[in-house]
């Protein structure tokens, strides 16, 4: 009776409660829409001020309001960002915990006081949320009326007219260290062999792109080239422009060109075509050479008409900083060069041209580490030592911890003036969200390569892909990845099978300019061995631990509310007890953290908003709790010696990317209730798992019964495990390969499978097969790689017409093997690896679409490859790496049109580099060496070394997982005590 009286009493309440809030709602009903405006706004005003901004200054760079106001804009749109997720967090959150902490509990007082207690907090946040968007937009009105403001300063100051760039078109050229270059000497004679036709070919216009990152040296090499006797005895008529980068109209540029290459008394003639028409006539019957320096591709849009191959061998040498620019304007019968930054003698050379000291050299390898072979950046640190009376090698470590405030807009020492421009150039021309992207690289220790898909994956958590377009945040983060390297921001250090690269290292120059700017924006926290507290700050948005500790004390939960990444590498301190702070945290990246332990997941389990997460070497054993990781996309295990996954960390919803070597775990595929649970969650499309690399299988079904579900499903890896006298296994493994591959007979869908049996018997590949496809459908994979004793190909794998990568690895290879792949036609690369090859010959029409062909071959004695004449027309890099290669071995390049680059063993470089001068592309050969592993500061990773012969970066490359570790078992029975090492010019690709 009094139970019911106070269930009475409590409706009435609630009801007059319940009216409370929903008329407290209406109000704040509209709070969605409030933030789509403040949002609008905030882009709206970002694109007006851009615009009025840039007229003030020169070149469409930004001056220094412009970049302050870009700078504000980004940190405005960051807060906005904070903002909304900390609102949908409160909601979110609040109702997930809420409905998982019911326990089933029927209606009744106390559920009823929860759901009240839940809409007042709603409410509260509404209420909350509404006071940080008007101040969010006041900030924005302030932010507008400030730069107007200024404008109109500036407007007073210039008589209300914008300045504007002039175009030189001088004879000279303006580079520093003109008088006595250094490290130029093979560039030049390598420039200079291209001036001339290759014997046999029909003389043509060429166009010779010099390209690189500003301050490498383009400019001098040009004029070295351009002054040099070769030139001057080959070409009756030459010229040198300096285009600049200021876009001028089009008269001005062909004005510049007539200045340097017509007589003064010829020019007189006005308008656009009439000059154009003069030129033309001028030099039809000329053999010229003539230098356009720093061009972009509107400016060679305007002038390219105006040279017409006149069969006198004419040549234009263009210098550019954009990579595209410089493959646009050598297409066809063009050539490409890279340049190289200079090896570590040079850099000395060029930093310390007077006195030297073993003190000085010692005291001053970081600094030139740093300066990372960049001629202009040694240049300025030269200049900078030379102020001073007595250079050290003290001074020189005083300007490395200070190098990054000599770059820095404003204070920075008179001799770093130059390259701070250079610097700037690049900054300059990004903007939004790519801004944030440059930004992000300071994160990253420079002392190893990166991955560009863990680059990307971050980027993708951290919101920095998002667009007003319609396009997927997948393309635009890689478009972002491919505009740094398309500028040289980024250098590539080792490229994919399909060309795209894999790993890649930022400039180390442009690395200490962007992790200064990040520090002074507070847009990253750092702490080193070198700099303990440089720049930490706990309201920075990415905290990054480089083998340092984090020695602040942070007291309140509102110091670390900006934080959305922490990264750490090597000992972590206490920081890693710091996250369970960081409530919006997106990104945690421990692969590299060295005392992270199974303790520690208590905390980084209830990381809701948590999108990235990878592990390192010390965890065991992944908990349950897992679950809490409600919005994870990206878990890497790969670092990590767990063995079995809970199916809590399959069934996470958002999931896409899953990394490592594992199993399910044994109690999860033995329960029947959880493999029905599992089942019901990918037959139900709750999942969203598109990555799948990899995990081990036998005769228990774990996650094999489980692919044909996962809808979504794109990549996957499997190891094989041997399982003796299982009649079902093979076909279960079938089956699963058959449900993964199946497509609609209509549709390409990129998928790819790597199947691993080093631990199976022979031929265990050899006999999985699948039944005939169904009407209506198709066996359908785009990559597909091969690892294990191979008697024969899978027959599956004649089925496969889509397949444009294929990678096979088995100790014997024949032509059965290379002639059950007659018919990919559409097959783009090809990659087999063996310890010998028997009767392997590509025949004439063979293979009509590769691109790309690579040969691993360890065997000494084993025959070579036999490639005839016709075969491989499209091909475009060639990899030997055959350690029984003689010369030549009976292969001929030179009908091969489109070869650009040929990998081989260094004992047979003379050969082939004489092969490659009389090809008409000149293609780059790229050596292969060996060496000691002793050679590699850590034998698990690449290690940088210098090779004299030629200005190039040595990588030494590890096997690839899965597909080449038949090598390792190759090793066995014919050791050998050195690794493979690929020198590359001008960029490093995987060779084994």
């Amino acid at each position: 009776m009094e139970s019911a009286a106070a269930s009475a009493l409590l409706k009435s309440v609630m009801g007059r409660l319940f009216m409370a809030l929903e008329k407290e709602y209406s109000k704040h009903k509209g709070l969605a829409q409030e933030t789509h405006s403040l949002q609008q706004d905030l882009r709206m005003i970002a694109a007006a001020m851009d615009d009025q901004l840039r007229v003030l200054g020169r070149n469409d760079a930004r001056n220094a309001v412009a970049r302050l106001h870009t700078e504000e804009m980004l940190d405005l749109s960051h807060d906005i960002e904070d903002c909304v997720d900390r609102f949908l967090h409160r909601l979110t959150c609040n109702n997930h915990k809420r409905g998982s902490g019911s326990n089933g509990a029927g209606p009744g007082a106390s559920s009823m006081v929860r759901r009240m207690a839940h809409e007042l907090s709603k409410v509260q946040s509404r209420s909350s949320f509404a006071e940080e968007i008007q101040k969010l937009k006041r900030r924005i009105r302030e932010a507008h009326q400030r730069v107007m403001d200024i404008k109109s300063i500036v407007d007073v100051i210039a008589g209300g007219q914008p300045t504007t760039g002039a175009m030189s078109s001088s004879a000279t050229a303006p580079c520093r260290n003109t008088c006595n270059p250094v490290g130029i000497g093979e560039p030049v004679e390598e420039l200079l062999s291209l001036l001339d036709e290759v014997e046999g070919e029909p003389e043509q216009m060429r166009v010779i792109s010099v390209v690189g990152f500003g301050g490498l040296g383009k400019t001098t090499l040009a004029r070295a080239v351009y002054d040099s006797p070769g030139a001057k005895g080959k070409f009756s008529h030459r010229a040198w422009v300096t285009i600049g980068t200021s876009p001028e109209r089009d008269s001005g540029i062909l004005h510049a060109l007539l200045q340097q290459v017509l007589p003064k008394d010829a020019i007189g003639v006005d308008g656009q075509h009439d000059l154009e028409a003069l030129l033309k006539e001028y030099l039809k019957d000329k053999r010229y050479l003539i230098v356009m320096d720093d061009i972009n591709m509107e400016q060679w849009s305007i002038i390219r008409s105006t040279f017409v191959d006149n069969g006198t061998s004419s040549r234009i040498i263009l210098t550019t900083t954009i990579q595209s620019v410089a493959n646009m304007c050598s297409h066809g019968n063009g050539y490409v060069y890279k340049m190289n930054t200079l090896g570590e003698e040079d850099s000395k050379t060029l930093t310390f041209p007077g006195f030297r000291s073993p003190e000085l050299e010692q005291g001053s390898e970081s600094l030139l580490g740093k300066c990372d072979g960049l001629p202009l950046a040694l240049v300025s640190v030269s200049d900078y030592l030379k102020s001073s009376s007595e250079p050290t090698g003290e001074l020189c470590a005083k300007l490395c911890r200070n190098l990054g405030s000599h770059l820095k807009e404003r204070d920075g020492h008179y001799s770093f003036s130059e390259l701070r421009k250079v610097l700037l150039d690049s900054y300059d021309s990004f903007s939004g969200y790519a801004l944030s992207c440059l930004l992000y690289l300071g994160i990253f220790p420079n002392n190893r390569p990166l991955k560009k898909k863990v680059v990307i994956r971050r980027w993708l958590a951290e919101g920095y892909a998002r667009s007003d377009s319609l396009r997927r945040e997948e393309d635009i983060a890689d478009e972002n990845f491919s505009k740094l390297i398309d500028q040289n921001i980024v250098q590539p250090v080792d490229t994919r099978n399909n060309s795209e690269v894999k790993t890649c290292k930022t400039h180390g120059i442009m690395h200490e300019f962007l992790l200064n700017k990040s520090l002074s924006q507070i847009f990253i926290a750092k702490s080193s061995r070198d700099h303990p507290r440089l720049g930490i700050n706990t309201n920075a948005r990415h905290l990054s631990v480089h083998a340092g500790e984090l020695t602040e004390s942070v007291e309140s939960d509102e110091e670390l509310s900006r934080v959305r990444s922490l990264t750490i590498f090597g000992d972590a301190g206490h920081a890693i007890c710091y996250v369970r702070k960081c409530k919006l945290i997106r990104v945690l990246d421990l692969q590299e953290c060295n005392d992270l332990d199974d303790e520690h997941l208590k905390y980084i389990c209830k990381l809701w908003h948590l999108k990235y997460l990878s592990f390192g070497s010390n965890i065991s054993e992944l908990p349950r709790s897992i679950e809490g990781l409600h919005c994870l996309e990206t878990l890497d295990l790969r670092r990590t010696e767990k063995k079995f996954l809970p199916i809590e960390a399959i069934m996470l919803p958002h999931l896409a990317h899953l990394f490592g070597k594992f199993m399910l775990h044994r109690d999860d595929v033995n329960s029947v209730n959880k493999m029905t649970k599992l089942q019901k969650f990918f037959s139900s499309k709750k999942s969203n798992l598109q990555t799948l690399a990899g995990f081990i299988t036998d005769e228990s079904k774990g996650f094999l019964q489980h692919i044909g579900h996962m809808k979504k499903l794109r990549k996957v890896k499997i190891w094989f495990k041997h399982v003796a006298g299982s009649s079902n296994y093979i076909a279960d493994l079938s089956q699963a390969i058959q449900e993964f591959t199946k497509a609609p007979i209509d549709r390409d869908i990129d998928r790819s499978l790597s199947l691993d049996s080093e631990e199976c018997p022979e031929n265990f590949l050899s006999s999985l097969d699948l039944k005939t496809c169904s009407e209506g459908s198709k066996y359908a994979l785009r990559s597909l790689k091969l690892n294990g004793e191979l008697h024969r190909l899978p027959p599956f794998v004649t089925l496969l017409s889509s397949l444009t990568e294929l990678c096979i690895s088995s100790a014997t290879l024949t032509q059965g093997h290379l002639s059950a792949l007659i018919n990919l036609n559409r097959l783009l690369y090809l990659k087999l690896v063996a310890y010998k090859l028997v009767n392997f010959e590509i025949k004439h029409g063979a293979f009509p679409s590769l691109r790309r062909l690579c040969f691993v071959v360890k065997s000494v004695t084993s025959a070579l490859p036999t490639i005839e004449h016709g075969a491989l027309p499209n091909l475009i890099s060639l990899q030997l790496l055959c350690q029984g290669l003689v010369g030549l071995s009976g292969i001929e390049i030179k009908h091969m049109k489109y070869l650009k680059e040929v990998t081989i063993n260094s004992g047979v470089a003379i050969q082939w580099e004489q092969a490659a001068k009389n090809h008409p592309n000149r293609p780059k050969i790229l050596i292969l060496r060996k060496v000691n592993p002793m050679e590699s500061e850590e034998p698990e990773r690449p290690c940088a070394i210098r090779e004299q012969r030629e200005i190039s970066v040595a990588q030494t490359t590890s096997l690839d997982d899965g597909l080449d570790s038949s090598l390792n078992k190759m090793r066995l029975s014919k050791p050998s005590s050195s690794r493979l090492q690929v020198f590359v010019h001008p960029v490093v690709i995987t060779a084994t």
